[in-house]
């Protein structure tokens, strides 16, 4: 790196930077990408994983807004078929002006018509159904737990859901570097090159070693999710930050509640600090199915500073779980039904207003030379996860308009992520369960396709490897040995966390067993060289990381 002349280097691996790193080398820019931790370590790995259409934005009059979303929801389906997949949703409606059936009914609507090439896909495993409003009488077949008699009718549609964040968003780091950009993790950008008004690039350090150089471009994108600032005090020039406070979003993990369908509840919980001064007003609860568990969200709360990554008060976590339970009594959580609690940040326009959070509604970018008088530099702050591309391709676009360059045409919507090259999902699957190697179940080479796609064939690869000594172990560990491996030396893992947390499913649900952790580990060491105080190092992080999000 620090011996190439980029056009473009991009600080942030998470979606957004992942997003503008592919797009741009998609378009023959010469790409460099750094994240100070593990791709998708941060903000995209706290998820409900929904890819939305954008129904929600009605109540804001935003027609434009609701038509991207659906045609971004497509373009996710399209491009990482394995990843992405359908996902059936309810809303209860009540009699009142907003929320009301016939309010609901015209929206759904609307929403099929902006929609309308949804089916366009030539999967019939990604197409949508028309939203339709279920009778009020069947409320209880389809959401039994929810103990209200004033229920008018079941608003019924379909969004697309993530079956894996973390992989959705390393998907797209892997197709940035198949595309020529170079990538890399645990490198931090601690500082700009400029020349004058003018960010030449920037002074990166390798986490692991300390080593420093430079890392020259034309042009810098800060897509450093809630740290844009902090990035942009390196510019050591007070007028050009800009006011973006981090704020906690909390989500839980939980054991299943609503099997098959995402439920949008409202909550009519109110939750109050110490000087009874109401934290958030009654909000939407959604419960969504993912594996075998339940994902429920979004709570936000604030973000005290220097506290490092923030982990979720007890208190938080129990006002949640009473928040759930008044709002979908069938639920009966207790603490004990929380397997783990996701906690990440968000970009805010202010700590507090009127005692709440006041979150930012739409991505930014934010073009330096037209608010500092700065050439050279684009931050983008984003806000969904559905409109990462979308974004990414208006960065790359303002980009080009820099370079001075014709505008390359964007094949972002269009190219497939790593792994997504399958035209029927379910033609796919059935054909790979079919073809399983000796000894392995139907079900673990289902998730292995819907993690890994059509690059599944070269974690398998890695089963018939038998290290010097290794000891017999069963079959699912040796998939697990297989992925730690494939991690390693095609997906970047340098960490236990990036095996646990981000190449495979082990820990995505809740703590894993000792032994699975230990035999992890024991991999890592054998193929990265680490002796036993390392080895007991990685495993002791990964076990504080468990407490404190557990």
């Amino acid at each position: 790196m620090a011996n190439e002349q980029y056009d473009l280097v991009v600080i942030g691996g998470g979606i957004y930077g992942a997003c503008v790193a592919r797009d741009a080398a998609l378009r023959g820019l010469r790409v460099a990408l750094v994240e100070r931790g593990d791709f998708g370590g941060a903000t995209s790995a706290n998820s409900l994983k929904i890819i939305h259409g954008g129904l929600r934005y009605f109540q804001d009059g935003d027609l434009r807004l609701v038509r991207r979303m659906s045609q971004e929801r497509q373009t996710w389906l399209r491009i990482a078929p394995h990843l992405v997949h359908p996902l059936p949703c309810l809303m209860p409606a009540y009699p009142s002006l907003t929320r009301g059936r016939a309010a609901m009914q015209a929206a759904l609507a609307m929403n099929n018509f902006l929609s309308f090439d949804r089916n366009r896909l030539p999967d019939p495993q990604k197409h949508l159904p028309a939203g339709r409003i279920i009778a009020a009488e069947a409320y209880r077949q389809h959401l039994p737990g929810l103990a209200d008699q004033n229920v008018t009718g079941v608003v019924a549609w379909h969004d697309a859901q993530m079956y894996n964040s973390e992989r959705l968003t390393l998907s797209c780091v892997l197709a940035a570097a198949a595309a020529g950009a170079s990538v890399a993790n645990y490198v931090a950008a601690i500082g700009f090159l400029r020349s004058g008004q003018h960010i030449t690039g920037i002074c990166a350090k390798d986490v692991f070693t300390d080593v420093t150089w430079d890392l020259r471009a034309k042009i810098v994108v800060n897509a450093a999710g809630p740290w844009v600032g902090e990035v942009l005090n390196g510019l050591g020039d007070h007028r050009c930050l800009h006011p973006f406070y981090p704020s906690v979003a909390m989500n839980l993990v939980t054991r299943q509640i609503i099997p098959r369908y995402a439920a949008a509840i409202p909550s009519r919980h109110s939750v109050r600090n110490g000087k009874r001064i109401p934290l958030r007003k009654p909000h939407m609860l959604l419960i969504v199915p993912w594996r075998s568990y339940s994902l429920i969200g979004t709570v936000h709360l604030p973000y005290e500073e220097g506290k490092g990554r923030p982990a979720a008060r007890e208190q938080a976590i129990g006002d949640f779980v009473d928040e759930v339970n008044a709002a979908y009594p069938g639920a009966q959580l207790g603490r004990y039904d929380v397997h783990l609690v996701h906690t990440g940040l968000l970009p805010a326009k202010s700590n507090y207003d009127n005692g709440r959070i006041k979150l930012l509604r739409q991505s930014q970018i934010i073009d330096h030379r037209r608010t500092d008088g700065l050439e050279g530099l684009i931050t983008v702050v984003g806000v969904k996860y559905t409109l990462a591309r979308y974004v990414a391709e208006k960065v790359v676009d303002l980009a080009f308009q820099k370079l001075g360059e014709g505008r390359s045409r964007c094949r972002s919507a269009t190219t497939p992520l790593r792994g997504g090259q399958i035209e029927h999902f379910d033609d796919f699957l059935a054909e790979a369960i079919v073809r399983r190697p000796r000894g392995l179940s139907p079900a673990a080479v289902g998730r292995l396709v819907r993690n890994y796609g059509s690059e599944y064939r070269h974690v398998l690869a890695y089963l018939d490897e038998r290290a010097a000594g290794e000891r017999a172990i069963e079959k699912t560990s040796q998939i697990l040995v297989a992925e730690v491996k494939h991690g390693i030396r095609v997906e970047m893992a340098h960490k236990l966390a990036d095996v646990i947390q981000r190449r495979t499913e082990l820990g995505s649900a809740g703590r894993p067993a000792p032994s699975y952790l230990d035999l992890c580990a024991e991999v890592m060491a054998a193929e990265l060289g680490w002796n036993r105080e390392r080895k007991e190092r990685e495993i002791m992080e990964i076990e504080a990381i468990y407490t404190r999000i557990a």
